[in-house]
């Protein structure tokens, strides 16, 4: 994957929305208006719009009927001219973090707003680098995974009044840009996490946390939330910090240190990190640690630890982004996460 900027066209180049619905053919003058479309049916001009236009609430029965009607009478949807009257661009942006990009979790994330993106005609940009620059993409709203105190400006760089949707809590400089945001409940999820570690047999377990410079706010959260549970139960946290994406050196230098510490648990805040410290487990390394994840990971590498169904995560946030540039007011949206077990 390149950094920068690639253009990923979730409308035309979507198998699943070619299957979903018919093609419109795009001759120059079919004379074919909304208007015809819906007395034909003995619809409304709204349904037929909505159902044309991927927006509003029309059934899929309703849907399907005025698609074919529409092909069937040579309708031509202007696309172009849409755009131009409405000033949108018909495209929407995804920003993931430059250096976690490959995790599986942002992956199965931007499948999901690439899902929505879709079934909505509209394309899709995704962002993986600073913009910098004069040149203002042409979309009309992005969505902002994960963003930090450190990284938020220069995701944002030439933007200008483009409505932002932040995925995860934001709070630092240029805040107010956001215009809503959606977040699973961190805090609460991780005493569920460390509750089941602990009838696993982790009853002092420590938390390995993502190193300041890096800690978004759901992050920051993990910690607040383990700082919760051991104060509940008189037990003193033992909090390392690691970067997000540690050698094995370096994982294999935390289990030993946190064994060394008298814990009998650890629970991990980063992706991707757990079926590494189960194989250097395997080879000794803190080997009687009971590992937990706050991002459960994909596989056979099954420990305590959150699901946070990225995919359903991805098409929340892409439907709370469409909200926003409808015209709808500022959002504080939950992403609901479950907990599993081995």
């Amino acid at each position: 994957m390149q950094t920068g900027e690639q253009a990923v066209h979730a409308a035309r180049g979507s198998q699943e929305a070619r299957a979903a619905a018919p093609r419109l053919s795009l001759m120059a003058s079919s004379g074919v208006t909304i208007v015809d479309i819906a007395r034909a049916l003995g619809v409304s001009k709204t349904a037929v719009s909505s159902a044309l236009h991927g927006r509003g609430r029309v059934s899929e029965e309703t849907r399907q009927r005025i698609l074919a009607q529409a092909e069937q009478m040579g309708y031509v949807s202007n696309r172009a001219a849409q755009r131009l009257r409405g000033g949108r661009y018909g495209a929407i942006g995804l920003h993931l973090p430059a250096d976690l990009r490959e995790l599986a979790f942002y992956m199965e994330f931007a499948f999901g707003v690439a899902d929505v993106a879709a079934a909505t005609g509209t394309d899709l940009l995704l962002r993986t680098a600073d913009a910098g620059g004069s040149t203002r993409p042409q979309i009309d709203g992005l969505l902002v995974v994960d963003p930090t105190p450190t990284t938020f400006s220069g995701a944002v760089a030439g933007l200008g009044d483009v409505p932002l949707v932040a995925v995860g809590e934001y709070h630092g400089p240029e805040q107010e840009r956001i215009a809503a945001w959606i977040a699973a409940d961190h805090r609460r999820l991780t005493c569920e996490v460390l509750d089941a570690l602990a009838e696993e047999g982790a009853k002092r377990p420590a938390l390995a946390a993502i190193e300041p410079g890096r800690e978004p706010f759901w992050a920051s959260q993990v910690v607040a939330g383990y700082v919760d549970w051991c104060t509940e139960r008189g037990i003193e946290p033992d909090i390392r910090r690691a970067s997000v994406t540690p050698s094995d050196r370096e994982i294999a230098e935390v289990l030993g240190s946190v064994e060394g510490a008298g814990r009998d648990g650890l629970l991990w805040v980063a992706q991707g990190i757990v079926p590494h410290a189960l194989a250097l487990q395997a080879q000794g390394a803190g080997a009687a640690l009971h590992l937990g994840a706050m991002a459960a990971e994909q596989g056979p590498a099954r420990v305590v630890g959150v699901d946070l169904r990225p995919r359903e995560y991805g098409r929340a946030a892409a439907e709370l982004l469409f909200r926003v540039l409808a015209g709808g007011a500022r959002e504080q949206l939950g992403h609901d996460a479950v907990v599993i077990r081995p």
